[in-house]
């Protein structure tokens, strides 16, 4: 990429792609300000997905996975808002921001898209409206919430009958996401049940369903089998070969034919490419 002076970089997707495109070019232009960068994230601070899990079973607090963005660039300028077009002929994005999502328009000469991905629910039926999922700040804060809610609801004298349900967790796909969100969620209500007069261990129940034979395809067969073996001495029930045909609102329907109870159903088995509108005229 020949840059010349005056030449107007744009950077989508504050990830680690994105952010660390900018961060190499911030570097760079505190020796030779030979173009404007600009990065813009719908955000306005990094954050470290990979713990994302550890927020919603309380392990870390917030603050330990996010980083300002402004804090980390000196040279780049930071747009805070949301992408919903690119013009290839023009050269221009259309963007919004604030809380009426005001329009705007943004040139470049040089295009950097790294939006990063969403989550695919393969038309799954009720998985959408159903299942959380594990992609953002607020999607782990909301399965914290969630989790203590329901340890709150299952400790009630009124619940004598519906407390393993109330505290039955299935996450589906077992890639690194699901099996970290799995682990963590499982230690999380176990160690809690201490502090509630009618809950017991014996009441927690954790299940991760994985289409595959072995979990961590990632990591190899040795590996993922001794994950599943470790996991499994961790009283975490793993249905490998299966895959969720159906949700509702407390129950799974899975492709062995037989249903599971839960009042929790966590998605983390597929992810689709962040969507925008690109028009490109010749």
């Amino acid at each position: 990429m020949a840059v010349r002076l005056g030449h107007r970089i744009v950077i989508l997707g504050a990830g680690f792609g994105g952010l660390y495109a900018a961060l190499q070019l911030d570097h760079a232009l505190r020796r030779i300000p030979y173009a404007e960068v600009t990065l813009v994230n719908r955000e306005n601070f990094f954050l470290f997905t990979p713990m994302l899990h550890e927020v919603a079973a309380s392990d870390v607090d917030i603050t330990h996975i996010v980083n300002p963005i402004r804090k980390l660039l000196r040279k780049v300028n930071f747009f805070h808002g949301e992408v919903r077009g690119i013009d290839l002929r023009t050269k221009r994005i259309q963007v919004v921001h604030g809380p009426a999502h005001h329009p705007h328009e943004i040139e470049y000469d040089y295009l950097v898209i790294a939006l990063g991905g969403t989550t695919n629910f393969y038309g799954i039926r009720g998985l959408q409206e159903h299942a959380l999922t594990m992609k953002s700040l607020g999607d782990a804060i909301h399965l914290r919430n969630r989790l203590i809610d329901l340890l709150e609801e299952a400790d009630s004298e009124c619940a004598v009958g519906e407390r393993r349900n109330l505290l039955t967790v299935a996450v589906a796909g077992g890639g690194f996401a699901g099996v970290e969100t799995v682990a963590a969620v499982n230690d999380f209500l176990r160690q809690a049940t201490k502090f509630y007069r009618h809950l017991n261990q014996d009441l927690i129940r954790t299940v991760l369903i994985h289409a595959g034979p072995l979990i961590l395809p990632e990591l190899g067969e040795e590996l993922g089998a001794y994950a599943q073996k470790e996991l499994r001495k961790r009283n975490i029930d793993i249905r490998t070969n299966t895959k969720v045909h159906g949700v509702s609102e407390n129950r799974l329907e899975l492709s062995d034919g037989s249903t599971l109870p839960a009042a929790t159903v966590i998605w983390t088995a597929g992810t689709a490419q962040a969507r925008f509108s690109k028009h490109s005229r010749a």
